[in-house]
């Protein structure tokens, strides 16, 4: 059998490959994923029992969280770190970052700081998927079962396969789909979802009672409602990036922010009673069941997940930015002339697609939660938030050239005025041309 032969019979069976490896990934994930997501249930609702007295233990979790990535963590175990290993920018994400989330994430949740589980997720399956692809004698393999096992991170936790699918491939290249983890991430985040399952993993659903054609001026009040959500998503991420910075810049000591951060933070959450603890499940029944809704409720828990992350307490945004989509949603349903419980499904997904930069992921996402009678209503929100988040994200994400790209590229070129011959320019010392390619 001559080497052609043998190259095309290995082309034809890698994706048989990638797809059994795809599926032990999922398995692993999802039982890692389905064992932190269960903790995070219990230490949530335990943490809040006893809420009065756990919410001053935040500063000292702090500095613990501070020491503990300082003393064995690295640049590389972040959500950046993520993005730039599946780029190729980095080597390798260590398993420790599984570790880490497991740590850092439990005592986050039952002291009652104001995070997601999302960045958890997402890194405990990035970090198990790039150790078995470092493992495995194929190119690529640990980029590619890395993405794979992002989205079986995101399918445990939040059981939404299909959405989970299309999230790790959109998010980690702008403007693309990372096509070649495709097969991979398929059978990772179906086999995560079963096995979260297994677990005992519960998951939130909804029901979309909403049932309109889609006449003008229903799809501008969806326009104005999609924009909205894609305002309040680059609020989120221009908030996220900035207090950040702040803090470093005016306290450049990790245990000294830490402590005066979590110090200020506690006390301003016990001054709201805990509304704004957490994952902020709390917030979504309220604004999906037509409970009490503040105008204020989606500003403020993300202004507290935004200071949260910046001091340094391990967790995510996803399910936070749920929360405040939701209740954003409520809020302007009833302005807009749509009902509140609708707009708030809306403003969830919405408001999440503008944060992380995705289209196709919060669509999906839309129609697994609250039913496929959405999807019309959830494309048009969505695409008008994706607009009007203006290409920002939460997410350290690779920016694709686009076509837009490259006629702004051109019209900031200035052309010289007389394209002449290259000699008469150098005798009459004038600037040189360079025509526009």
């Amino acid at each position: 059998m001559n080497k052609v032969v043998k190259k095309e019979i290995a082309l034809g069976l890698q994706p048989f490959i990638y797809a059994l490896l795809g599926t032990a990934v999922g398995l692993g994930v999802g039982a890692a994923g389905g064992i932190f997501g269960r903790g995070v249930d219990f230490f949530s609702s335990f943490g809040m029992e006893h809420f009065g007295l756990y919410v001053w233990f935040l500063p000292a979790v702090g500095i613990l969280t501070a020491f503990m990535l300082r003393r064995w963590g690295n640049s590389a175990s972040d959500m950046r770190g993520v993005f730039q290993v599946s780029r190729g920018e980095k080597q390798r994400f260590p398993l420790r970052s599984a570790f880490f989330q497991y740590a850092g994430g439990w005592t986050a949740h039952l002291f009652c700081a104001s995070v997601g589980r999302e960045g958890a997720g997402i890194q405990i399956g990035a970090a198990i998927g790039c150790n078995i692809g470092r493992r495995i004698p194929i190119k690529n393999a640990d980029k590619i079962l890395l993405v794979a096992g992002m989205a079986a991170g995101f399918s445990a936790l939040f059981g939404t396969p299909a959405c989970a699918l299309f999230f790790a491939l959109e998010v980690t290249v702008v403007g693309g789909l990372h096509l070649r983890a495709l097969i991979a991430s398929f059978f990772a985040s179906y086999a995560s979802y079963f096995t979260a399952g297994l677990c005992g993993l519960e998951h939130f659903t909804a029901e979309f009672v909403f049932s309109a054609s889609l006449s003008l001026p229903l799809n501008l009040r969806l326009i104005a409602l999609g924009a909205a959500c894609g305002l309040a998503g680059l609020f989120f991420c221009i908030a996220r990036e900035y207090i950040g910075k702040f803090l470093r810049a005016s306290l450049k000591n990790a245990y000294v922010r830490a402590f005066f951060g979590a110090v200020l933070l506690s006390c301003l959450l016990y001054m709201s009673e805990g509304r704004y603890s957490g994952l902020g499940t709390n917030l979504i029944g309220f604004a999906v069941s037509g409970g009490q809704v503040y105008w204020y409720d989606w500003l403020v828990k993300m202004l507290f997940t935004a200071a949260f992350l910046s001091v340094g307490f391990l967790g995510g945004e996803v399910t936070t930015l749920f929360a405040a989509g939701a209740c954003l949603g409520a809020v302007l349903g009833g302005a807009l002339g749509l009902p509140p419980e609708a707009a708030a499904c809306l403003g969830y997904a919405a408001v999440f697609g503008a944060a992380t930069n995705t289209l196709i992921a919060p669509v999906i996402l839309g129609c697994e939660l609250f039913g496929t009678n959405a999807l019309p209503y959830m494309a048009i929100v969505c695409v008008a938030a994706y607009l009007f988040n203006f290409g920002k994200s939460v997410y350290d994400q690779k920016v694709r050239e686009d076509v837009a790209a490259k006629i702004l590229h051109r019209l900031q070129r200035k052309p010289r005025r007389l394209p002449l011959p290259e000699p008469l320019y150098k005798r009459a010392h004038l600037p040189h041309y360079e025509p526009l390619r």
